[in-house]
């Protein structure tokens, strides 16, 4: 395990010198919470109401949402891409390293760093919309919900690594990549929360792995609910799942690579 504790360290280092391009996407994913938050607090002055939500329950929805979007959701997908198209996986065919817990460990060093940022950004946010934020009253919830996000780095690892690994098979993969990451947020609750949906996309919703990623977790935290170990349970199974996908899904992919590019 000596190589990718070394591996770990060699990012995170990585990550704070070239931190700029991580600042500028977290001050760019702030404005945008910040117009969702102004959006939503005027509508419920007017009277309008987003289903069982009030203003500090869905405030701090998108708030929560705000730290799992950085700290939950994976986007090593682009980077592999790039690796299997450009020919640089060839590197990794004569290495003593595994593809895949290579890039679990560049993954969970990223997120360590960019939790650091995340943190000092939703601390100025609470300054500002402090009254507005509803905390859990149960100290139990804030574990149960942790142990939810730490899933949900695992799941979310796992569904970018196979989005992927599909460059083996198709060489113009990021347009297919945007379409899936688009359907990804909206299913995991990102934009707005399942549970108002249209039934029948509600419904859709339920038998996705996507709701464990960002809605399950933040549900948890507004004490929605308090017997999660179901949930648990269903997100562990759809990590096992997906772990055995991208095992199968990479040496399918190793038997047919090409190396073209370097």
């Amino acid at each position: 395990m000596r190589k990718y504790f070394t591996v770990f360290r060699v990012n995170w280092q990585n990550s704070l010198q070239y931190r700029a391009p991580t600042v500028i996407y977290i001050l760019g994913y702030t404005l945008y919470v910040s117009v969702l938050l102004f959006l939503w607090t005027a509508i419920y002055r007017e009277g309008g109401r987003v289903g069982e939500y009030s203003l500090p329950e869905l405030v701090t929805y998108y708030l929560i949402q705000f730290v799992i979007n950085t700290v939950v959701l994976s986007y090593v997908s682009w980077e592999i891409i790039d690796q299997i198209r450009e020919g640089f996986f060839s590197h990794f065919l004569v290495k003593p390293v595994d593809y895949f817990l290579y890039w679990f460990t560049i993954n969970l060093s990223g997120k360590l760093f960019e939790t650091t940022l995340i943190l000092l950004a939703v601390a100025g946010f609470g300054l500002v919309v402090g009254p507005y934020v509803s905390l859990p009253s149960d100290p139990l919830t804030y574990a149960s919900f942790l142990a939810a996000m730490a899933l949900g780095i695992v799941l979310a690892f796992e569904l970018e690594f196979c989005i992927g690994l599909i460059a083996f098979w198709l060489v113009q993969v990021r347009v297919f990549k945007y379409m899936l990451q688009y359907a990804v947020f909206f299913f995991a609750g990102t934009l707005l929360p399942l549970d108002v949906f249209p039934r029948a996309l509600a419904e859709v919703a339920g038998l996705l792995p996507f709701q464990y990623l960002v809605f399950v977790p933040i549900q948890i935290f507004l004490e929605k609910r308090p017997a999660p170990l179901a949930d648990f349970a269903a997100a562990g199974a759809w990590i096992v799942a997906f772990y055995l996908l991208a095992r199968w899904v990479l040496a399918r992919g190793v038997a047919r690579y090409e190396a073209v590019g370097n």
